[in-house]
């Protein structure tokens, strides 16, 4: 019924949850370095799931200009993260 403190702590490390948090949070690094602070400070990172990293602009204008120069910051952010693979990048 009750765990030891190690096998929890165990699991909790070896878990999901922290996995996700320290993917993104790697992610959310990559990107503030990889577009730089203009296109950093008007977009935010809203999520990343099955290989789709979910960015979420300030304006339309953002979004019709970040899926002009999304095929480079793929490939950029791609060449940055060596163990993540971002397959698609989706601006709301």
């Amino acid at each position: 019924m009750f765990k030891s403190l190690s096998d929890s702590m165990e699991e909790f490390l070896n878990g999901d949850n922290l996995k996700n948090f320290y993917e993104k949070g790697t992610i959310s690094v990559a990107w503030d370095e990889t577009v730089g602070s203009s296109i950093s400070e008007n977009t935010s990172i809203k999520g990343f799931k099955c290989g789709t990293l979910i960015i979420k602009t300030k304006t339309p204008v953002w979004r019709n200009e970040l899926l002009f120069q999304k095929k480079d910051i793929l490939r950029k952010l791609n060449k940055k993260l060596n163990k993540t693979n971002i397959k698609d990048i989706r601006f709301l």
